[in-house]
């Protein structure tokens, strides 16, 4: 009698299934602002995943795992962060290309970028006309050709980076009701998420502490407000930073990329000294990237970035504390010299 094989869970298997539970209310936030068409897509990025995991897995040795939902995790990640209006074709390309950047290096555990980014940084500079305009929220969009009837108005990046302010509510921030991404809206249902992900051993306060306040931090030393001076004191225009930072945090994909992207296990850094560093760098880059470039993910961008030197944090911090430990045993046995 032949014996089924047994198949063992991935490493982060419940690090990507939490993820994908986290894009449910996320996915039904946008179905209640524009209608059915949020569910489509993600059934549409989800499909295409799991069918070119299956199609690219043998690749490697591994072949295909289908006990780790890793492809399907950056398949919802990709969609969340794209605007309902976007066309089924650039959803799928984009998955394609996450999909394609993980098998390529080995499948789960081995890719040195995060998939989802490089999906949307593809995306992103093939397709910016579709990927970076965004419906006005209320508008119940049709299943297809959206674009063709309805308006799409720019992202708040845009306004950011040109030195205003947007007009949107701290209410309509909280719950979603701005224009932009299908799922980086809803503030606190995407609080809401990244407290169950914390709650469930996921996020990592060594990366997720000196990310948020560099990404405070930097603005509010730095204000790029035209009714501001560049270098004026960090006392002075104080209300106008604490708009400016509400604006930051809760629109674009700051809030979102640090709970949902940056703690990524396989891309970021094993020791706690280095992914203080890791938050760090990738907090500047994202604050750069945000203020220099055309795009309104910055994070996307800022990740594939910072993820090329992870490695080289944790060889540092390991040498940084082999030294330290080699110095204390010094110490310790020249007093113990000394004694005898």
């Amino acid at each position: 009698m032949a014996k089924h094989k047994k198949f063992e869970r991935s490493e982060n298997y419940t690090f990507y299934s939490d993820l994908l539970w986290c894009s449910v209310p996320l996915t039904g936030m946008a179905c209640y602002y524009y209608g059915m068409r949020p569910a489509l897509l993600m059934l549409a990025g989800l499909l295409t995943a799991y069918l070119f995991d299956c199609a690219l897995a043998p690749l490697h040795g591994a072949g295909h795992q289908p006990h780790e939902p890793s492809s399907e995790c950056f398949a919802a990640l990709i969609v969340l962060m794209m605007p309902a209006t976007v066309s089924y074709a650039v959803v799928v390309a984009a998955v394609i290309a996450a999909v394609m950047v993980k098998e390529a290096f080995g499948g789960e555990g081995h890719y040195p970028f995060h998939p989802a980014a490089v999906g949307m940084a593809v995306a992103g500079i093939s397709w910016p006309e579709q990927l970076y305009v965004y419906p006005v929220p209320g508008t119940k969009l049709p299943l297809f050709n959206p674009a063709l009837k309805y308006a799409t108005v720019e992202g708040m990046n845009t306004t950011l980076r040109g030195g205003g302010l947007p007009s949107d509510s701290t209410m309509e921030l909280l719950t979603g009701n701005v224009s932009g991404g299908m799922g980086i809206c809803a503030s606190l249902v995407i609080v809401a998420c990244g407290l169950f992900l914390l709650a469930r051993g996921h996020l990592r306060p060594a990366v997720l502490i000196p990310f948020f306040v560099v990404c405070v931090g930097l603005p509010w030393l730095f204000p790029q407000l035209n009714e501001l001076p560049f270098l004026s004191a960090p006392w002075q225009f104080v209300r106008q930073r604490v708009y400016l930072e509400k604006y930051i945090l809760l629109s674009g994909t700051t809030l979102f990329g640090g709970l949902f992207l940056a703690c990524e296990p396989v891309t970021m850094p094993n020791r706690t000294n280095a992914q203080v560093a890791y938050g760090i760098i990738l907090g500047v880059a994202v604050f750069f990237f945000r203020n220099l470039s055309p795009y309104e993910t910055p994070m996307c961008f800022a990740l594939l970035i910072v993820d090329a030197i992870p490695e080289w944090l944790d060889l540092i911090s390991h040498r940084t504390e082999r030294i330290r430990f080699m110095k204390k045993e010094e110490q310790r046995l020249a007093q113990s010299s000394d004694t005898e």
